[in-house]
């Protein structure tokens, strides 16, 4: 059966890549498939370094593919896209076993803020009440029970989790009494509250956990550890264009997310120190990021920071002294 699953989830993965390329121009540029969830914060540095010609720089011409973190995984590990910014997913893979690595950590922090609808006046009015996320088991799902935690709620029995999609399918949700609450992307959170949502609290402030990354397989890294460089020099490129220019980042991210310029100005403002500067995560991040996985995995044995992180090529890059 879980044979037969995997097939499906290939042939339909090679279908919306043939899409992808059959419509694409030819180019010399080496082609890199990575996958993503969703447009948002967590990827911008990715679409910036898209727009502004880093990657075409390194002679890598950079197709991303919409899918859910599961799929991406499995994705990765049949070889249907060579990198995946599906954090969370990559790292519970890593601790069970599948053999993959995050090589860079693009945010350290959530770039998330919880919202509800507007009757929910604090965070305890959440007893009972339904918690909108994208996947199971998944960041979203992390961060809405480390926000019931916070309120002093048993996320196990006080609040009800629904699978409502991606961050404007969970507004949509919310606006429609789907759900009650849900954790979204900072940027569309502006201007969810903007239309009558109510801010709970900047998810960034309660927990210092990672957010966002690229994950390679093992064997990649092996055996094409230049293009895997490459990728992460013009991803830390994306990064540092980001922090040093507010407002052009501001105006692509109103562009690339479909807001306001005044919306991705506040959007900026608030999530931009939750991006690294040196494309590496903080060993107390992981650790917090590994327990809650193991956690939710009923995982009881350790798990070194080895098997699921390698920050070689982003030492060599800092060692090269252009970052």
């Amino acid at each position: 059966m879980i044979a037969m699953q995997t097939q499906i989830f290939r042939i339909c993965i090679r279908a919306v890549l043939f899409s992808f390329l059959s419509f694409t121009s030819a180019s010399a540029a080496e082609r890199v498939v990575m996958a993503s969830l969703s447009p948002g914060l967590f990827e911008f540095p990715i679409q910036i370094a898209t727009v502004r010609g880093f990657f075409r720089d390194e002679g890598l011409e950079i197709v991303k593919v919409q899918m859910q973190p599961q799929v991406a995984v499995m994705a990765l590990v049949a070889g249907d896209v060579d990198y995946s910014l599906s954090w969370g997913s990559a790292l519970r893979a890593a601790i069970t076993g599948v053999p993959l690595r995050v090589v860079a950590g693009i945010a350290a922090r959530p770039l998330h803020v919880l919202m509800a609808r507007p009757e929910i006046q604090s965070g305890k009015d959440l007893k009972d009440k339904r918690i909108g996320v994208d996947s199971f088991a998944g960041t979203m799902e992390y961060l809405a029970r480390v926000a019931a935690k916070h309120y002093g709620l048993d996320p196990n029995r006080d609040i009800k989790v629904l699978v409502t999609g991606s961050s404007p399918n969970r507004v949509a949700a919310l606006k429609g009494n789907l759900i009650d609450a849900t954790p979204i992307d900072i940027a569309f959170a502006v201007k969810a509250e903007e239309e009558g949502l109510k801010r709970l609290v900047n998810l960034a402030e309660i927990v210092d956990l990672p957010i966002s990354g690229v994950a390679v397989l093992e064997k990649k890294l092996a055996t094409d550890r230049a293009q895997v460089k490459k990728v992460l020099r013009a991803v830390l490129r994306g990064t540092r264009f980001m922090k040093e220019n507010r407002q052009e980042t501001v105006k692509m991210m109103a562009d690339f997310l479909g807001i306001t310029p005044a919306q991705a100005g506040r959007a900026y403002d608030v999530s931009i120190r939750s991006f690294t500067d040196d494309g590496m995560i903080s060993d107390k991040g992981l650790g917090l990021n590994l327990e809650l996985t193991k956690e939710r995995l009923k995982i009881s044995k350790d798990v070194p920071l080895s098997q699921v992180v390698d920050w070689g090529l982003m030492k060599e890059l800092k060692s090269d002294g252009k970052f």
